[in-house]
Parts: structure tokens; sequence; C-alpha cells
């Protein structure tokens, strides 16, 4: 009789025990299942942003074009339709000084506001970026720069020219955040140098970009929106980056995991 009882208590036992086995089996497994789901939501949540990021710096960039393409071919084309005019004007009006004085402003004036055009048209879209490539599409925006700031600008290419050539959408990626950059500059940081250098890191890219301006306290909440901008574009092409700044301290932009194909 004890025999049976104890037989009937292991069985008991064991079987309490199979079940809560199994239940935290099922448990462990249901949370496995869930913690996979919540993965794997997330990772198409974060999908979905990215491309309605790019579609929406896509449009921009399309935008930028259109308006640089109009900027160029119908304004400065009537602009200097204009200024050819106003030469005939001088030409038949020789013997009228004050009519050539007249002329000759307004064509000084024309050529004033066809520089401007072509400057504002090359900052909408980077005319050579497609033709020279990305080193010399952004030594030509540092050149612009250097000449109309007076900012000693340094631009050092230690890759071999293997950033030169990059698939186009992430030389205009690199291309804006660097241009962002050198604005913020211009604008906050009361710099006189800025030195820029393209790296190869782990074979891929690097950018460092530095400035001895005045820096600023860095942080979620003083992040600005031309930065929000820089990350949304390195996000973009996968890219990281690391700022590093402080009162007093210039600005560091290190931008690395840059594809090179």
């Amino acid at each position: 009789m004890s025999n049976n009882i104890f037989l009937l208590v292991m069985l008991g036992m064991s079987g309490t025990l199979l079940l809560a086995g199994s239940v935290i089996f099922f448990y462990i497994r249901y949370q496995r299942k869930f913690l996979i789901q919540r993965e794997t939501l997330q990772r198409k949540e974060l999908d979905h942003k990215k491309h309605l990021l790019y579609t929406s710096i896509r449009s921009q960039e399309e935008e930028r074009m259109r308006i640089s393409r109009d900027l160029h071919d119908h304004v400065g084309s009537s602009l200097s339709n204009i200024r050819m005019m106003l030469g005939k004007i001088e030409k038949v009006s020789a013997d009228d000084t004050s009519l050539k004085t007249i002329a000759d402003t307004s064509k000084k004036g024309i050529d004033n506001v066809i520089a401007d055009i072509r400057s504002i048209s090359h900052r909408l879209l980077p005319p050579g970026l497609s033709l020279w490539g990305f080193y010399h599409s952004t030594e030509d925006l540092c050149e612009n720069i250097r000449v109309s700031s007076g900012l000693n600008i340094q631009l050092a290419d230690h890759t071999s020219g293997e950033l030169q050539n990059i698939p186009f959408d992430t030389a205009l990626s690199l291309y804006r955040v660097i241009q962002e950059a050198l604005t913020n500059t211009l604008k906050h940081a009361s710099a006189n140098n800025i030195t820029i250098s393209l790296m190869i890191k782990d074979n891929k890219g690097a950018i460092d970009y530095i400035d001895d301006g005045k820096g600023a306290e860095m942080n979620e909440r003083t992040k600005g929106l031309g930065m929000y901008n820089m990350e949304s574009r390195l996000s973009m092409i996968n890219a990281a980056y690391k700022v590093t700044t402080a009162p007093g301290k210039g600005f560091a932009l290190s931008i690395y995991n840059i594809p090179l194909l």
C-alpha cells in the first residue's frame, strides 16, 4: 500500500515537473519568437524610414537640379542676351556719353547678377560631380569658399584617388555634408582654418573635417537642423559619424564606414 502511494506521489511529482518544464519551454520559445518578431518589425520600420528619407532627399535633389537648370539655361541666357543688346546700344550711341554710361553701368550690373546666378546654380547642383568625381568637385567647392571668405581651407587626399570615383549618390551625400559643414563654420564658428582629410580605414572611406573656430556645446537638445541634415544623408549611405566639439575647442566631424562601391 505504501509502495503504491509512493509511486503515485513520484508519478505526480514527475508529471508536475514535466508540466512545469513544458510551460517554461513554451514560455521561452514564445519569448524568443516575440523578440524575433519585434526585431523584424523594428528592422522593417527602420528600412521604411530610410526609404522615406531616401525618397525625400532624392526629391530635393531633383528639384535642385530643375531650379539649377532653369537658372542657368533660361535666366542666365536671357540676361546674357540683354547684355549683348546693351553692348549694341553702346556702339550705336558712341557719341552720347550719358547713354553710353547708362549702358556700361547696366552691363556691369548684369554681369554681377549673372555671377550670382552661376554661384547659386553651382550651390544647388555641383556641376562637375558626375564629370570630375567627388574629390575634384569638393576641391572646387573649397576653392570658391576660400576665395569668397578668405578662410584657409586645406583639402588633402590620402586615398590614392579611391574616393574620386565612388557612386554618384554616395558622392552627392558626402558633398552635401561637407557643404553643410563649411556653411556652419562660416556662419557660426569664427574660424580661420579648416582642414579636410580624405582617408581609407579598414577598407572603407573616411573623412575628417576640422576647424579652429569657437566650438559649441553639442547634444541632442542643441543639435541644429544642419546636423540633422548631415546625419540623414550619412545614414542614407550607411556611413557613420562622430562630432567632437566644445566651447573654445573648435569643431571636428569624423565620417567613417563610407562604402567605396
